[in-house]
């Protein structure tokens, strides 16, 4: 049997196209740059299928899989045998299995809606709810969409999945629905006739709209001509009509069927969502790197955009007197800092890698050694304030206090070893220590690129040692939006006279049961845990 087209945009588009064709799946509708990098077609023989598209994460630290349902249900018989991003190839993968799938149509309960900021949450599962309207998450997975508006006075709708779950991160609807095919994609509500702007020929845009128009004389509803539609036939645009109005059909029927039905009305794909922590990105550095040159950290910078500069500035636009004769320093900052941000560090890179096109090894070392890499790292100075993003295995990321950098130490001129000092707020307790957060504690936190844990301690405004925490992560890596990782659930505290004990290990066997990580990972971890525990790190 044939393998299913896979359709790729995105960042990590060129390793993915090498992973998948390595792989012997076949690649449908690569961008210009992929054909010319891959030297192939822009379509299979006599195929238009996207049997399964994947593209950025909105955070950009991995990808979002859609699988048409048949695909998906083969490739799950065939326990993923050859599909690349899989656990079971790459163990470090982190990955969620969306419970409300991309493109899926449901009935939905409105249960809080916000008029001044413009939303709503609706359940999409028949479950109980708590005394604010919202369920209490069970701790990796949510019942509740986001609609992006204020719904008044209702109590029920029909909604359309438009962004999958991701842990806890609640997926995005739309109102009503759409039936989307290859080709085409009805549109119930309306009787426009819409032509994928992608499709710039004249004639070809002509035949498409009256080819919908003379549909139209049997079939009341309206349609997408999506790009793939320029290159089909009369008649292969009417056979996914007719197969797509049957889906429409059994939809429309389930919704009159079952009037007061909180749940699924329709699904004809399943999603997914693959973390890439950074040892996977440096991966597809490698991968890259057989097609074309790539930079050192390629992929990291390229998901972590730039942080806007006037950012320092906004506590200009507070309505305080003292800060009413600023207004115009802050403007001009603001505008300055948005003409820079036209070209990023990620574009910066992108054209850096053009350069050493045709250049020998050497010139493209010493390209790599003393151009990019110094202006990289020219963020990380001492009395410098790094972020530190810690995400969370249920889908969120904590931004958690930033630190001031207090020393780097450096190997092969890089930086490896980073110092940060940060202040705490007053109030709560330490984890797992018992011992309360007072007015002036600060943390020296440890944090050495590649490592599987960071170590912070915890003082007394008198330099007092009021205890240890050691965090077990995937890899720390560094860019312009600071410190990241990805949080491993499991972690060792140390209290006041150097006794150590292992915490919060029940919540890396719950993810390890939802196969959000796999069972190497998931040792790998524990194993980590228990050398700091032991003290043999």
């Amino acid at each position: 049997m044939a393998k299913p087209n896979v359709f790729i945009r995105g960042i990590y588009s060129t390793a993915l196209t090498k992973m998948f064709i390595d792989a012997e799946y076949p690649i449908i509708f690569p961008s210009k740059e992929i054909q010319t990098r891959f030297i192939i077609p822009f379509r299979p023989k006599d195929s238009y299928s996207k049997d399964i598209s994947i593209r950025d994460r909105k955070d950009l630290q991995g990808v979002s899989i859609m699988f048409k349902k048949a695909v998906w249900d083969k490739l799950k018989e065939d326990n993923f045998e050859d599909f690349p991003l899989w656990q079971t190839h790459n163990p470090n993968l982190i990955t969620y299995n969306a419970r409300f799938q991309k493109n899926s149509i449901y009935r939905g309960l409105i249960i809080k809606s916000n008029r001044h900021n413009n939303y709503s949450y609706i359940r999409l599962a028949p479950e109980d709810i708590d005394k604010d309207g919202l369920e209490e998450e069970s701790g990796f997975s949510t019942t509740i969409g986001r609609y992006g508006h204020f719904i008044p006075d209702a109590k029920e709708g029909i909604f359309q999945v438009t962004h999958e779950d991701s842990g806890v991160i609640r997926p995005s609807l739309g109102s009503f629905f759409t039936i989307p095919g290859d080709l085409i994609v009805i549109v119930p509500y309306n009787d426009r006739v819409i032509i994928s702007s992608e499709i710039i020929a004249g004639r070809i845009k002509k035949w498409l709209f009256d080819l919908g128009k003379d549909i139209q004389r049997t079939k009341k509803y309206g349609f997408i001509f999506r790009t793939a539609a320029a290159l089909a036939s009369e008649e292969e645009i009417l056979e996914e009509v007719d197969r797509l109005e049957e889906d429409l059909i059994h939809t429309q029927n389930v919704i009159e069927k079952y009037p007061d039905k909180i749940g699924e009305i329709f699904s004809n794909y399943h999603s997914i969502n693959v973390i890439f922590p950074s040892q996977v990105k440096n991966n597809f550095d490698d991968l890259r790197r057989q097609i074309l040159p790539t930079m050192e950290c390629h992929h990291i910078i390229k998901a972590n955009p730039i942080i806007k500069q006037y950012r320092r500035f906004e506590k200009f636009k507070d309505k305080d007197e003292k800060y009413k004769d600023k207004d115009e320093k802050y403007s001009d900052a603001k505008k300055r800092s948005e003409n820079e941000n036209k070209f990023t560090l990620s574009d910066l890179i992108s054209f850096t890698e053009n350069l050493m096109h045709g250049l020998d090894k050497k010139a493209n070392e010493k390209i790599c050694k003393n151009y990019l890499k110094q202006y990289y790292c020219d963020f990380l100075k001492p009395r410098k304030i790094l972020n530190i993003l810690h995400q969370k295995l249920n889908g969120k990321t904590i931004k958690l206090t930033p630190g001031i950098i207090n020393s780097i130490d450096y190997e092969s001129e890089r930086p490896y070893n980073i110092i940060l000092k940060r202040k705490l707020r007053e109030g709560g307790l330490y984890d797992g220590l018992n011992t309360p957060i007072e007015k002036g504690d600060y943390a020296i936190g440890k944090y050495a690129i590649g490592s599987w844990y960071y170590m912070s301690t915890y003082y007394s405004v008198k330099n007092e040692l009021k205890g240890r925490y050691f965090n077990i992560n995937t890899p720390i890596e560094i860019s312009h939006q600071g410190i990241r990782y990805i949080d491993l659930e499991i972690d060792v505290v140390e209290n006041m006279i150097g006794e150590r004990k292992l915490i919060d290990q029940e919540y890396l066997e719950k993810v390890l049961e939802l196969n959000i990580i796999s069972q190497e990972l998931y040792d790998k971890a524990f194993g980590v845990a228990s050398n700091i525990l032991e003290g043999r790190i």
